[in-house]
C-alpha cells in the first residue's frame, strides 16, 4: 500500500502565502510611493509577483491533486513543473525590474546624465524602515509555516514557494539594513546600490526553480542513486531473473513513474514470474515515500537487442527490427 500523503498541506500553504503577499503589497506600495524609496518599491513589486505566483500555485496544486481519468491517464502532476517553472520566470522578471529601477536612480529623468540619488527625507526613511521590519516579520512567519507544510508533503510547489520566500526573507533583511545605514550616514546612493544587489540575489534564486520545473516538464529521470537502487533490486531479487533492461523513470508531481523489462529463465511458469515481479515492485515502492506507478514487462528470453532497435527507429516496426 502506498503511503498516505496530505493533499491539504500544499493547498493551505499556497493560500497562506498568497494572503501574506497581498498584505505586503498594500503596505510596501503605500510607503514606497509616498517616500520615493526605490528599494521599498522594488520589494513591493517582488511581493506583487509573490501574490501572482502563490495564486497560480494554489490553482496548480488543485489541478495536480485531481485523480487520473480517461483524458489524463497519469494524472496532472506536471502542473507542479509548470508552476515551478513559471515561478522561476516571475522571480527573474522581478529581478530585472528591480535592477532597472536601481540603475535609473543614478540618471536624471529624460537624459543619460549621471547623478547621485537625491537624499531621502528622515520621516520617509522611518516609514520605509517600519514597512520593511513588518515585511521581515511576516515573511519569517510564512517561511516557518511553509517549511512545516513541506515536511508533510513531497510537493515541488511547496518546496519552490519555501525557497522563494526564504529569498524574500534575506532580501528584506538586506533592505532593512540598507535603510538603517542610509538613516545614519545620509548616503542615499546606498538605496539603489543595495537594490542592485537584491536583484542579483533574486535572479540567482530563480535558476534552481527554472531548472527543476523544466526537468519535470521534460521527463528527466529520477535521481541516479534511486535509479541504481531500482536496477539492483530488479536484478538481484530472484535467481530466476536473468536480466533487466529498458529501465525508464520519470517524476510527475509527487508520483514516480518506473518501467522496465525483466528477463526470466525459459522454464519459469507465468504465475511464478508474476509473483516475483510483484515482490520486486513492492521493494521498489519502499525506497521512497511517494506515489509510484510501476510497469513491469515479463520476458521469457533476452530481447534487449530488438528493443534497442525499436527505440532507435522510434516506431513499433517489428518486421524491420527483427
Amino acid at each position: 500500500m502506498e503511503p498516505s500523503l496530505s493533499h491539504s498541506a500544499p493547498r493551505k500553504a499556497t493560500l497562506v502565502a498568497a494572503l501574506a503577499a497581498l498584505l505586503l503589497i498594500l503596505v510596501k506600495l503605500a510607503i514606497g510611493l509616498s517616500t520615493g524609496t526605490v528599494v521599498v518599491l522594488a520589494s513591493a513589486v517582488d511581493s506583487f509577483l509573490d501574490f501572482l505566483v502563490s495564486s497560480f500555485n494554489a490553482f496548480a496544486v488543485r489541478s495536480a491533486e485531481r485523480p487520473s481519468d480517461q483524458t489524463y491517464n497519469y494524472g496532472r502532476g506536471k502542473m507542479e513543473g509548470v508552476a515551478a517553472f513559471s515561478e522561476g520566470l516571475f522571480i527573474m522578471a522581478s529581478a530585472l525590474y528591480i535592477m532597472r529601477q536601481a540603475v535609473f536612480k543614478f540618471f536624471t529623468p529624460g537624459s543619460l546624465d549621471f547623478r547621485l540619488p537625491p537624499p531621502i527625507p528622515v520621516a520617509g526613511l522611518a516609514w520605509a524602515m517600519a514597512a520593511m521590519a513588518f515585511s521581515l516579520a511576516l515573511t519569517f512567519f510564512v517561511v516557518g509555516y511553509l517549511k512545516k507544510r513541506a515536511a508533510e508533503s513531497s510537493s515541488l510547489i511547496i518546496r519552490a514557494d519555501t525557497l522563494h520566500y526564504q529569498t524574500d526573507l534575506l532580501s528584506n533583511a538586506g533592505i532593512l539594513i540598507a535603510l538603517i545605514l542610509i538613516r545614519f550616514t545620509g548616503w542615499a546612493w546606498l538605496d539603489p546600490v543595495i537594490a542592485m544587489g537584491v536583484s542579483l540575489y533574486v535572479a540567482k534564486a530563480a535558476v534552481p526553480l527554472l531548472r527543476k520545473g523544466l526537468a519535470m516538464l521534460l521527463d528527466r529521470a529520477l535521481e541516479e542513486s534511486l535509479v541504481e537502487q531500482i536496477r539492483r533490486i530488479a536484478a538481484s531479487h530472484s535467481e530466476r531473473v536473468t536480466g533487466v533492461h529498458e529501465l525508464k523513470t520519470r517524476r510527475s508531481g509527487d508520483t514516480n513513474l518506473v518501467e522496465f523489462h525483466l528477463v526470466f529463465d525459459e522454464d519459469i511458469r507465468l504465475r511464478e514470474a508474476h509473483r516475483i515481479a510483484d515482490e520486486i515492485e513492492m521493494r521498489v515502492r519502499a525506497l521512497e515515500p511517494a506515489r509510484w506507478i510501476i510497469n513491469v514487462h515479463l520476458d521469457p528470453v533476452d530481447d534487449s537487442h530488438r528493443d534497442q532497435k525499436l527505440a532507435k527507429l522510434g516506431r513499433e516496426d517489428l518486421a524491420g527490427a527483427g
